[in-house]
């Protein structure tokens, strides 16, 4: 069955394509169908299938973007607490330092407050020594001035005697008793013939001179003594000592 429109449109359109083309042309257009549904459906499921892939590569090209994003934070904060770490350690060495200096400052401040102590017992006990060479001193002139005092004692109470020369030693008389100086005065038991003024004599280990010769100082004793000071070598020695 012929469509009458088509013919009016053929008949209309002589100088359009299928005019050109002629009866092929016409025959071809007839056996040729339109697009059926099934093949709409597909040509729209194949966009939407390409618009899907398309947003798919999008989501993958965000999802590495964001990949590569956290892999860079991970390495930022690797990095960070990298240098944390090693800020760390060197806080903690230099806090061991410090206390490692604190510690021998105060081993230094110790022993620095011992030797000033030291230092001041020494000198106090330099002090002590001083004191107890300038008593020993000052007992020492006191001793040879009791001496002399003795001695011109012992000339004054001698004056009614007859002293013996030393030209003329008198070997009958023994000297029996000895008047020793010192810290404290002493007598000694003797016995030497013979000795008269400035002559020397040794006893225990002291050389010592005869100031006189007299009677004993004791009560109703008839033994001779010889009142001694100290000789030259005693008196040198205690004066440079």
């Amino acid at each position: 069955m012929t469509n009458p429109d088509h013919h009016d449109r053929a008949a209309n359109s002589g100088s359009s394509p299928e005019a050109a083309d002629g009866l092929g042309g016409l025959v071809r257009r007839v056996l040729t169908p339109g697009p059926s549904p099934e093949e709409r459906l597909e040509r729209l499921l194949e966009e939407r299938r390409r618009e899907l892939d398309e947003h798919a590569a999008r989501f993958d090209a965000s999802i590495a973007d964001l990949e590569r994003r956290e892999e860079l934070l991970r390495d930022s904060r690797a990095s960070v607490e990298r240098m944390l770490r090693l800020r760390t350690s060197d806080l903690e060495a230099r806090e061991i330092e410090l206390t490692d200096f604190l510690r021998d400052f105060t081993e230094r401040e110790t022993r620095l407050a011992e030797d000033e102590a030291d230092l001041a017992r020494r000198r106090g006990e330099l002090g002590a020594v001083e004191l107890r060479g300038a008593a020993v001193e000052r007992r020492e002139r006191e001793l040879t001035a009791r001496e002399e005092r003795v001695a011109e004692l012992a000339s004054t109470l001698d004056g009614t005697e007859t002293a013996l020369s030393p030209e003329q030693p008198d070997a009958a008389l023994s000297t029996q008793l000895a008047f020793v100086p010192g810290l404290d005065y002493r007598l000694v038991v003797i016995d030497r013939p013979g000795l008269f003024p400035s002559a020397a004599i040794e006893l225990e280990g002291e050389e010592y001179l005869v100031a006189r010769t007299g009677p004993s100082p004791l009560p109703g004793d008839r033994r001779r003594c010889a009142y001694l000071v100290r000789g030259v070598r005693a008196v040198s020695s205690s004066g440079s000592s």
